[in-house]
Parts: structure tokens; C-alpha cells; sequence
């Protein structure tokens, strides 16, 4: 259920040879330079990496990595090369890792997810406020993702701490949807006018709702208002939320009267964790078990994907397939309390 992104290094080509060997090397430093280009050109090729990125991601200056593989460097090659060893070893044990863990199978149609893409498209289509609280691990911020990846005209912004002054709110609002945020007069009406959608309406996903404050609510509610767009206020149970609130005595009348659509879910669905569990092709009917009580517990099925990767791990250090011992002390490890 994971989102991923790669870093676009545009059409790189296979890496040339170095242009000659160092000078005044000694016999091992020599070799060791020469088996440390030949490596990272290989990975360099395998990930799509010119010289500049494989530089930054080394913390190497380009200048000073350039010189070093071209055999032109002027200054100390032992250093420079154990740097690149270094790593060269963490990406060949960063490899190794994923290797053991088992093939992520991405989002997943959950009976939590559908409930979710119904609420996001009755509040576009309407469009509508929908205040929408998820217990933390049920997959929120996964379905959120996934609805503004395959939707035109949502926009999904996940919140910071630091969002409940109206003036962080209002920026990354505007990061997410890509327009400039350092002329702050402006910035409000240039909000408005992205949300403006002619014919369909657009819907802003507020993820990590729990963050705002009364006044970041008042502000969203006068961007839907005035751009006429939908809105969904997305969060968790980790804190009051008084905009979630169906208490009248706790609650806005002016946000109130504008929610067209409740959600409220604070367990997994057996279902879900059914699915999950097929997903991750976990079958041996203890390690199941095992499973399921930790879906049940703080993190719910969040943080059994978690263990499930850290217990795959420990399997394969033991050289046997996952079951529920190695599920049970990947629990631990994480911190995970009481027995299963």
C-alpha cells in the first residue's frame, strides 16, 4: 500500500570508461579504484544514474567525484575511493534487504478503501464537505493517494503540525497544487482560482485533518464556498477534532450546516485484514492468527504491514519461511507490547 516515487535523471546513458588510470597509485590502491569504478558505473547503469546524481547520493562533491573516476583527481584516492566503497556497500546491502522482503502488492481495493473513494466522489460531485475519521493504520492516507492518482481535478495535501497557523495551511495547500506560495497578499485567491473548475467540480483532500485549527477550518471553508469545489477533511483519532464533532455544544454551525457526508470508522474490518493477509501471501494458519490479533491492536493493520516486512526479514536471517514465531518477535522488536 505504499506510494512510490522515482527521482526522474532523464535518458542516461551507459557510463563511459574512465579516461585513464591514476598516476603514482600504489598496487592496492590501484586495484581497489579500479574495482570501485567498474561496481558503481555498473549501478550507476542498472538505476538510471548520471554522474551528478550518483555525486549527491555518495555526498560527494561532482567536481571532486568526476575527477576521481576519470583517473584525473589530484588529491588523496585512498579516501576518496573508501568513500565510494562505502557506499557501494550500502547499496549492494540496501538490495539485499528488499530482496528478502516480499513483493509489496501495492493499494489495495479494501472494503475501508471503497467506503473512502464513495465519500471522495459524493463530495465532488455534489459537491459537499465530508468530514471522514480513520483510526490511525486503516489505510486513509493509501486511499487518498490512489483517488487523487486516478481522478481529474483532486488534489490531495497531507498536513503538518505546523499547518494549524492558517498561513502554513494556505502554503502547503499551494505546494500541492503547484503554484507559487512566496507572494502571500495573493496567495489566498490564487488558491481559489485552481479550485475553480468549469462543468466539474474539484475536490480538495485535506489528509491529517487533526492538525487544524479553528481558524484553518474557517479557511476552508471559505475556499469551498467561494471556489465551489468539494472538500474532505480526512483525519484520525489522535486528538480532538471539533470540526468532527456531531455535538452541536462542540462543533461550528457554520461548517455544520455544510457537511453533506459522515465517516467514522475506528476498526479494521475482518475483511480487510483477510484481504491484507492474502495480499502479503501469509497462509500458515498460526502465523494468520498471529496476524490478525496485531491488526486489532494500536497501528491496526499499518502496523501489521510492518512487521510483516520485519519478520521476513528474520526469516530469511533463519533461513526459513515466515511463520508466526517470526511474526511474533518482529512484534516485539517494533516495540509492540503484550503477548499474541
Amino acid at each position: 500500500m505504499n506510494a512510490q516515487t522515482k527521482q526522474d535523471t532523464g535518458s542516461v546513458k551507459a557510463w563511459a570508461h574512465p579516461k585513464q588510470s591514476p598516476q603514482n597509485l600504489s598496487p592496492e590502491v590501484l586495484k581497489r579504484w579500479e574495482t570501485a569504478t567498474s561496481k558503481i558505473a555498473q549501478l550507476a547503469g542498472k538505476n538510471g544514474w548520471n554522474k551528478s546524481e550518483v555525486a549527491r547520493r555518495a555526498d560527494m562533491a561532482i567536481g571532486t567525484f568526476s575527477g576521481w573516476y576519470d583517473g584525473t583527481y589530484t588529491g588523496r584516492y585512498d579516501t576518496t575511493t573508501q568513500k565510494i566503497e562505502n557506499y557501494i556497500d550500502l547499496l549492494v546491502d540496501a538490495a539485499e534487504t528488499m530482496a528478502a522482503l516480499p513483493t509489496d502488492p501495492g493499494f489495495l481495493q479494501t472494503r475501508m478503501a471503497r467506503e473512502l473513494f464513495e465519500g471522495f466522489t459524493y463530495a465532488q460531485a455534489l459537491p459537499t464537505i465530508s468530514v471522514i475519521t480513520i483510526a490511525s493504520g486503516l489505510g486513509k492516507t493509501c486511499a487518498a493517494k490512489a483517488f487523487a492518482c486516478s481522478r481529474p481535478h483532486v488534489f490531495h495535501v497531507e498536513l503538518s503540525p505546523a499547518s494549524r497557523r492558517p498561513h502554513n495551511l494556505k502554503v502547503e495547500i499551494g505546494d500541492t497544487l503547484g503554484i507559487s506560495t512566496r507572494n502571500s497578499s495573493t496567495l489566498k485567491a490564487s488558491i481559489v482560482e485552481a479550485l475553480k473548475r468549469d462543468g466539474f467540480s474539484a475536490l480538495l483532500i485535506v489528509d491529517e485533518a487533526q492538525n487544524l485549527g479553528e481558524d484553518g477550518i474557517n479557511e476552508l471553508r471559505h475556499f469551498r464556498d467561494v471556489a465551489g469545489c468539494g472538500l474532505v477533511l480526512l483525519g484520525n483519532n489522535e486528538t480532538t477534532t471539533p470540526y468532527a464533532s456531531r455535538d452541536v455544544r462542540h462543533s461550528s454551525p457554520q461548517v455544520t450546516r455544510r457537511i453533506g457526508h459522515r465517516l467514522t470508522v475506528m476498526n479494521p474490518y475482518a475483511e480487510d485484514i483477510e484481504s491484507v493477509l492474502d495480499a502479503w501471501k501469509i497462509t500458515e494458519p498460526e502465523a494468520r492468527n498471529v496476524a490478525e490479533a496485531i491488526a486489532k491492536r494500536p497501528g491496526a493493520i499499518g502496523a501489521l504491514v510492518e512487521t510483516i516486512k520485519a519478520a521476513s526479514l528474520i526469516a530469511r536471517g533463519m533461513g526459513t519461511g515466515l511463520g508466526a514465531e517470526h511474526i511474533k518477535a518482529a512484534y516485539q522488536r517494533r516495540g509492540g507490547g503484550g503477548a499474541l
